[in-house]
């Protein structure tokens, strides 16, 4: 059940309903029976497995605490942590298990922060088992995070029962971070993966003109698609009164790899930050030691998000990046964004191949082919390439004047009546229209379901 279809869109409107007519001691209540159904949609099993690693952070970290100060307080986060690793690990590179257990590596990071935290003494320890269960499964974030922080996130289901939920500012910021989101997964992305799949999945048969252009478009895919997943979660659970990290802040307009990193899946690499690398010693122990604390943890990210070696490769091109780019620190502006850029693409291009054998038969095409051998085969027509270009268009144009400090929503808001309703009617009409219709239809869930 992903938010893009039919059976989610009769879902939240009555979760939703009930959720406003029910009393506030019930609503964390209410919102967890939810957040499982939602799971139990995606397999029965991945409730259980959800469920089993809830109960265990949750005894892990009121043991932990009741020994604060202890050796055995280490031990018993340690195990926890240990456990949590295992289970991931066995999900996702036991290749008897070809599907990924919905949310698993969002959730377990989850709760590893949790466990961490609590360890430290900078959160208390969740006595009330609806609250960790609920911050653990909140629905709206499962399937694809953020991952968020337990002082952020558990504060605020702790105060839950005391929020307005009928807010209209709140309301109308809510339904306009879920059209804009699906405005980015249906009109963009779907739309960009029909011309993607075709070239990675059959490369052979284009020439390197059609590589380039669909190593560009992956870029753009994979943006608006785990962009609009987080926009749609932030939207929705901005409707529950629950406010979710934001994930993504214009990273195409990073001038360097290392503000890329602070602008892209700001929830992961502020989690491999604060619990991998600072950790590890961070910049604390020489120069040396930093570059290694830096490899570690970007290998970390790689072997997070695949089995394959070219995940490794991945995190490895970008830890050795960082540790090389403040060598066009001094360049102008536009040089270093268009550095960061190109890498970026090269990177992603690692990121999508299938193999490394793939990897190394695009790049001889890219070098010896450039020609654009079959733009047909693609799977776009002239209308469906035209509303394409028209979608990045106006969603680099949103980033670019939010980059100016210009927010949308905000001005929107200060709108009158009639003309915010003209906004979300056109903004709806085409998702409907533009998104539902054409070769884009129905071309599989969101992408970072699978890591």
């Amino acid at each position: 059940m992903g938010f893009t279809s039919l059976v989610f869109l009769v879902f939240f409107p009555i979760v939703y309903l009930v959720y406003l007519l029910m009393p506030p001691k019930g609503r964390a209540f209410w919102l967890l029976i939810a957040s499982y159904g939602f799971c139990i949609s995606f397999g029965l099993k991945y409730a259980v497995i959800l469920l089993i690693s809830t109960l265990g952070t949750w005894l892990a970290g009121i043991a932990a605490e009741k020994r604060q100060g202890e050796a055995e307080s280490r031990w018993i986060t340690g195990a926890a942590v240990l456990l949590h690793v295992l289970l991931l690990c066995f999900f996702k590179y036991n290749g008897s298990h070809p599907v990924l257990p919905v949310g698993l590596s969002f959730y377990t990071f989850q709760a590893i922060g949790y466990l961490a935290d609590v360890y430290r003494g900078t959160v208390r320890a969740e006595r009330n088992l609806i609250r960790f269960g609920l911050f653990q499964a909140f629905f709206p974030k499962l399937v694809q995070g953020p991952i968020e922080r337990s002082q952020e996130l558990l504060g605020q289901i702790r105060e839950l029962e005391k929020k307005k939920l009928l807010d209209p500012e709140r309301m109308r910021e809510g339904m306009l971070l879920l059209l804009w989101g699906l405005f980015q997964k249906l009109v963009i992305a779907d739309r960009a993966a029909v011309a993607v799949n075709a070239v990675y999945g059959q490369f052979g048969a284009f020439g390197g003109g059609e590589i380039l252009l669909a190593t560009l478009l992956y870029a753009f895919q994979l943006y608006c698609d785990f962009a609009g997943y987080t926009n749609m979660a932030r939207g929705i659970a901005g409707l529950c009164g629950i406010e979710l990290t934001e994930n993504f802040r214009r990273p195409y307009l990073a001038v360097s790899v290392r503000e890329f990193w602070h602008r892209w899946h700001i929830s992961l690499s502020s989690w491999l930050r604060d619990y991998v690398y600072i950790p590890l010693g961070g910049s604390r122990n020489g120069k040396l030691r930093r570059y290694m604390n830096v490899m570690l943890t970007f290998l970390v990210s790689g072997i997070w998000h695949g089995t394959g070696f070219h995940f490794l490769l991945w995190g490895c091109m970008h830890g050795a990046v960082q540790l090389a780019e403040t060598a066009w620190e001094k360049l102008p502006r536009i040089l270093r964004w268009c550095l960061t850029f190109g890498f970026i693409n090269v990177s992603w291009m690692v990121f999508r191949v299938n193999s490394l054998g793939d990897l190394r038969g695009m790049l001889k095409l890219l070098v010896t082919d450039m020609r654009f051998r079959d733009p047909a085969g693609m799977g776009l027509g002239g209308l469906e390439w035209l509303l394409l270009v028209l979608g990045l268009f106006l969603a680099a144009g949103k980033d670019l004047l939010n980059e100016k400090g210009f927010g949308i929503r905000k001005w929107l808001s200060g709108r009158g009546f009639f003309v915010r309703l003209l906004v979300y009617t056109a903004l709806l009409s085409g998702i409907v229209v533009f998104g539902v219709y054409g070769a884009a239809y129905d071309t599989g869930g969101f992408l970072y379901t699978q890591f």
